[in-house]
């Protein structure tokens, strides 16, 4: 229910009240006992649910902290652990280079197009 403002036509002092917005015409009585007379102000209306831009502003700074938390926990365990890599091997079974990785790939059988782009990483080196 929106607040309206009143001012007290007997002692001047402003007053509020929370009234529905069919009664918000109805007079309306100081403490002092004085008729009220509704001032000019927006009531105050809270819109409650989804879809409305303050509550979607509110979860979209929720997000973007979130995620701001996350990226830190993400760089915080690259920094933990920087070495790990992949090595070559076919089944389990390693072998030196991944260029070896690819024949034995080959000799069991299987399809070894996958290994190219770590054949071509590694004569870059």
């Amino acid at each position: 229910m929106p607040t309206y403002t009143y001012e007290c036509s007997v002692c001047g002092a402003p007053f509020e009240r929370v009234l529905h917005m069919s009664e918000s015409e109805d007079p309306q009585t100081c403490d002092c006992g004085g008729p009220g007379r509704k001032t000019i102000s927006m009531p105050n209306v809270i819109f409650k649910g989804d879809g409305w831009v303050s509550k979607n502003l509110r979860v979209a700074g929720q997000m973007t902290e979130k995620n701001r938390r996350l990226d830190q926990k993400q760089a915080e365990r690259k920094r933990e652990a920087p070495g790990i890599s992949l090595a070559p091997n076919v089944d389990g079974d390693r072998v030196d280079t991944w260029s070896e990785a690819k024949k034995l790939a080959e000799s069991k059988g299987k399809n070894a197009e996958s290994y190219d782009a770590k054949i071509r990483e590694e004569s870059a080196k």
